[in-house]
C-alpha cells in the first residue's frame, strides 16, 4: 500500500511536496518525485510489503525508460502464477519479485488493448502510467476500487492523487465538497464547485497531449460493470437485472443450501491464501462479528501449518463496561480463546474519540458521521499494529454487503426478491464510496498499516451475488438470521466449537465499540464544520491545523528525493 500523486498543473516542486507530504502516512520507505518534460511529475510514497529492496522502491521504469509507473496495492500469489514466469522470459527485469514492475510489463505487453487484460489482473490496484515517448497517462483502479483514487482535470491539464488532500494541499485554490444526498450543505450550491473527481472502479482514464489545442483530452474507458445497461439476457452478463423476466431468467437454478455453503466456504478460504501474499508479518482485526471472526479463523488455521500463532487485534472504547456486557470485546474474546490467537484489546474511551475526531475526519475526508464515528477507532486499531511492528492486516469488509445484511434492507427489501437482489448488488457496487475507503484511509493515517479485505475477492463476489435469494436467511426470506449462507459454511467448525459466537446478531461497527455518541445532532454539526474548514475554508483554519498538528508528532516523515528525467 502506498501514495501516487502526479500531473502536470503543479506550479512549483514546493507545491507538490505539500501534497506528497500531506499522504506520508502512505509509506515511508521510500519517497520519491520524478521531474519529466512537459511539466509531468510523478512522485510516491512507498510502504514496502512485497519485494523489500531499494531496487523496487517507485516510480519504476520499463528498460528503455519509455514507461514509468506508480502503483499503489498488491497483485495476489494467482498472478504471479498467470504472467511472472511468462513475462521475465519475455522482458528483463530488474527487481526479483516487485509486483509493481510485473504489472509494469503486464500493461506493456498489452499496451495496445488494455481493456481485456484488466479482468485477468487480480490484486488491489490503483496506478498511473506515463509514456514519456508520447506524453499520455494512464489511471487505472481495481473492479472493487479497494483503494481511494482522485484526479482533477481542466483541458489545460490534470493531476491525479490516491487521496483528497495530495491535490488540496498542492493547489491552493483546489477545495473538496464530497457532495452527495448526505450532504450538511445544498447541492445545488455547490456541486459545480466540485471539480476533484473519484477515478471510477473497472475504469481506465487517459490523459493524452492534444497539440491542436494545446491542451489535454481526457478519455474512459470501462472494463468491468456490475450493472452493465441493457442487461445481457441471453449471455447473464452482469449482476444486475432489472424486471422480473430478467431476474427470473438470472436465478433459474437452485443446487440447494449445502452446494452453496460450501463453494462460499473454499472460495473464501481460497482468497484468504491468495491474499496471504507478503514479504512482512500479517494479523488481523477481531472484532467479534461474524466476518472478522471467520477471516480470523481461517488465517489461524493456515499460520498454524506454518508454525505461527496469529494476532488479534480489538478495540475497547468502554473502559468501565460490566465484564458480562455482550459487546465485541466479550465475542472476540471467546473467538480468540476458541481458536487459540493471540488477542490484543486497545483501550480508548470517549474522550480520546472526541480528541481524534480532528484526525479521524482529516483521515476519512468525509463529513458523514457513519464514516467518522468508525475512522476514530480505526486510528487506534492501526496506531498499535505498526507499534507492534505489523504493515499488513486482514478485515472482514464486504461480507454485509454481499448478503445485503442491513437493517434498512430487511426492513424495506426482504420480502421482495428482486429488491433484495438489486439492493446487495448496489451495496457491492457502491462499497468504494464509504466503508471500504474510510477504513483504506484510517488505517493508512493511523499508522501506515494495509488493509486487505478477502470477501471482495473477484472470484467470492462473483459467486455470492449468484446465491439463490431465498437463502437470504434461515428460513426462505421470512426468517431472522442473516448471511445465512456464511454462518451455514462454518458450522461444522465454528458451531461445532460455539454456537452463540456463530448466530451472534448484527451489530454495526461504531456500536460495537461504542463510538456510536457521534450520531446526536451536535456531534454531526461539529463535524460537518470541521470538514469544511479543513477542505473548503482553507484559509480560515490555523485553530483546526494546530489540533491536527498535535497528534501528528508521532508520525514517521520520509526524507523526499527529487529527480529530473530527460
Amino acid at each position: 500500500m502506498c501514495g501516487i500523486l502526479g500531473g502536470n498543473l503543479f506550479k512549483t516542486n514546493d507545491d507538490m511536496k505539500n501534497g506528497l507530504t500531506s499522504m506520508m502516512h502512505r509509506g515511508t520507505d521510500g519517497n520519491t518525485i520524478l521531474s519529466f518534460k512537459n511539466n509531468m511529475k510523478l512522485s510516491h510514497n512507498r510502504l514496502s510489503i512485497q519485494d523489500l529492496s531499494e531496487k523496487a522502491d517507485q516510480p519504476i521504469p520499463s528498460e528503455d525508460e519509455r514507461y514509468w509507473i506508480a502503483f499503489n496495492g498488491e497483485l495476489w500469489k494467482s498472478t504471479f502464477k498467470k504472467f511472472d514466469k511468462k513475462l521475465r522470459s519475455k522482458y528483463n527485469f530488474k527487481t526479483e519479485k516487485s509486483d509493481t514492475e510485473l504489472l509494469l510489463y503486464i500493461l506493456i505487453d498489452n499496451i495496445d488493448n488494455l481493456e481485456p487484460i484488466m479482468n485477468e489482473i487480480e490484486g488491489m490496484f490503483s496506478f498511473a502510467l506515463y509514456d514519456k515517448k508520447e506524453d499520455k497517462t494512464i489511471l487505472g483502479r481495481d473492479f472493487m476500487g479497494r483503494l481511494p483514487f482522485y484526479y482533477y482535470y481542466n483541458n489545460i491539464g490534470f493531476l491525479f492523487s490516491s487521496e483528497v488532500k495530495g491535490l488540496t494541499e498542492s493547489i491552493d485554490d483546489l477545495k473538496y465538497y464530497h457532495i452527495d444526498k448526505g450532504s450538511p450543505w445544498k447541492p445545488s450550491e455547490y456541486k459545480e464547485k466540485e471539480v476533484i473527481k473519484i477515478v471510477e472502479t473497472g475504469t481506465l482514464l487517459r490523459f493524452e497531449s492534444d497539440k491542436t489545442f494545446k491542451g489535454y483530452k481526457k478519455t474512459e474507458s470501462v472494463w468491468f460493470d456490475f450493472k452493465p445497461n441493457p442487461f445481457d439476457i441471453k449471455h447473464l452478463t452482469g449482476y444486475y437485472p432489472r424486471t422480473e423476466e430478467e431476474f427470473n431468467l438470472y436465478e433459474n437454478e437452485d443446487k440447494g443450501i449445502d452446494y452453496y455453503s460450501s463453494e462460499f466456504k473454499r472460495l473464501l478460504e481460497e482468497a484468504v491464501d491468495d491474499e496471504m501474499i507478503a514479504d512482512v508479518p500479517i494479523c488481523t482485526i477481531l472484532s467479534g462479528g461474524i466476518d472478522s471472526t471467520i477471516i480470523s479463523y481461517i488465517l489461524s488455521k493456515k499460520l498454524k501449518k506454518q508454525g505461527k500463532r496469529l494476532t488479534a487485534y480489538v478495540v475497547n472504547v468502554n473502559k468501565k463496561r460490566k465484564t458480562k456486557v455482550k459487546d465485541d470485546l466479550y465475542y472476540a474474546t471467546l473467538a480468540a480463546e476458541l481458536f487459540d490467537i493471540d488477542l490484543k484489546v486497545i483501550n480508548y474511551d470517549e474522550i480520546d474519540v472526541k480528541r481524534k475526531l480532528v484526525h479521524s475526519i482529516w483521515a476519512s475526508e468525509t463529513h458523514k458521521w457513519t464514516q467518522v464515528s468508525p475512522a476514530v477507532i480505526q486510528l487506534a486499531l492501526a496506531w498499535q499494529i505498526r507499534k507492534d511492528g505489523f504493515k499488513v492486516v486482514f478485515g472482514g469488509e464486504g461480507a454485509d454487503e454481499i448478503f445485503a445484511s442491513y437493517g434498512d434492507v430487511k426492513r424495506f427489501c426482504w420480502h421482495k426478491p428482486i429488491w433484495y437482489h438489486q439492493k446487495r448488488v448496489n451495496l457491492i457496487n457502491n462499497l468504494h464510496k464509504s466503508n471500504l475507503i474510510r477504513t483504506n484511509k484510517a488505517m493508512m493515517y493511523g499508522g501506515e498499516v494495509e488493509l486487505r479485505t478477502p470477501f471482495i475477492n473477484k472470484k467470492v463476489i462473483d459467486f455470492g451475488l449468484r446465491i439463490p435469494t431465498k437463502y437470504r436467511d434461515d428460513k426462505e426470506g421470512t426468517g431472522q438470521r442473516m448471511k445465512y449462507v456464511l454462518r451455514k459454511a462454518f458450522e461444522k467448525e465454528i458451531g461445532s466449537l460455539n454456537e452463540e459466537l456463530l448466530w451472534r446478531p448484527k451489530k454495526t461497527f461504531q456500536v460495537g465499540a461504542h463510538s456510536d455518541f457521534l450520531k446526536q445532532p451536535i456531534w454531526k454539526e461539529k463535524i460537518a464544520d470541521i470538514f469544511k474548514k479543513l477542505f473548503i475554508e482553507k484559509d480560515d483554519n490555523k485553530e483546526i491545523r494546530e489540533l491536527l498538528a498535535q497528534g501528528q508528532s508521532g508520525h514517521n516523515r520520509g526524507s523526499i528525493t527529487e529527480t529530473t528525467i530527460d
